[in-house]
């Protein structure tokens, strides 16, 4: 399929994407919600569904997130793949985020945290001995992170600096698009949070608009797929944060 028509493919599939993502209601009862096991059958029934078919209410949090982290990456794996090869690195490299934290912890820390182990993606990495854990990261899919692993650099800006250079070459338009969606994220990264900054939904609030933005003015582009994943993650840390509290302070679950 040539680029063009496979764009023009993938951009009636993200189209359709977009317009089944829930409405603002929808959120604001989840998020209201502190019993796990009716959250968890509401999610069901709507359009994130499929983020929570494999949960149960006994999971601990751990496999909890561990669960949401898997399903993040497949959502990132199924939307590069409606792309031309040159635009799937950025989408791909935005299924890494959500190991950012515990592949932190590991850095500064050089502890192992014990669910660690579990991780399909950070278990080896995890049970090496630490000399040997920058040779493993710098031979696995992570491996642009390798260098500020090696030289104590923040590996959140380090996973910055590689997503902006996986971009193609574009026009203006679409360019301001992508510095956008990369603005918006910034706010969202692990370590961009202060006590002194916007609450979660605030940040959320002020980031649909813009994003929706970015996606309507880059339609028939490869920019609007990254604007939809974009939304996607926003989407992906609202339900991983209701399920977290409704987890950890709302009715007591049995294990």
């Amino acid at each position: 399929m040539r680029d063009s028509s496979q764009v023009a493919y993938a951009q009636a599939r993200v189209q359709a994407r977009f317009g089944g993502r829930p409405a603002e209601a929808f959120w604001r009862e989840l998020e209201a919600g502190r019993d796990l096991p009716h959250l968890i059958e509401t999610a069901r029934a709507s359009s994130v569904g499929a983020a929570v078919e494999a949960l149960a209410p006994s999971l601990t949090g751990h496999a909890l997130e561990a669960r949401l982290r898997g399903r993040w990456r497949s959502v990132c794996t199924e939307l590069a793949h409606w792309y031309p090869h040159g635009w799937q690195p950025a989408m791909l490299w935005l299924a890494w985020l959500p190991w950012l934290p515990p592949l932190a912890w590991l850095q500064r820390t050089g502890t192992a945290l014990p669910w660690l182990a579990d991780d399909p993606q950070l278990g080896e990495l995890a049970a090496a001995e630490a000399e040997t854990r920058i040779q493993l990261l710098a031979r696995g899919p992570l491996a642009p992170l390798a260098d500020a692993w090696r030289e104590e650099r923040d590996l959140t800006e380090a996973w910055r600096l590689h997503w902006r250079a996986t971009w193609p070459a574009v026009a203006a338009r679409e360019r301001r698009g992508l510095e956008r969606l990369d603005a918006v994220l910034a706010g969202f990264l692990p370590g961009s949070a202060s006590p002194s900054g916007p609450p979660f939904h605030a940040l959320v609030d002020a980031a649909q608009p813009a994003v929706t933005r970015v996606f309507r003015r880059t339609a028939g582009t490869p920019v609007a797929g990254l604007a939809l994943l974009t939304l996607l993650l926003l989407d992906h840390l609202r339900l991983r944060a209701a399920l977290a509290v409704a987890r950890s302070f709302g009715q007591a679950v049995a294990a």
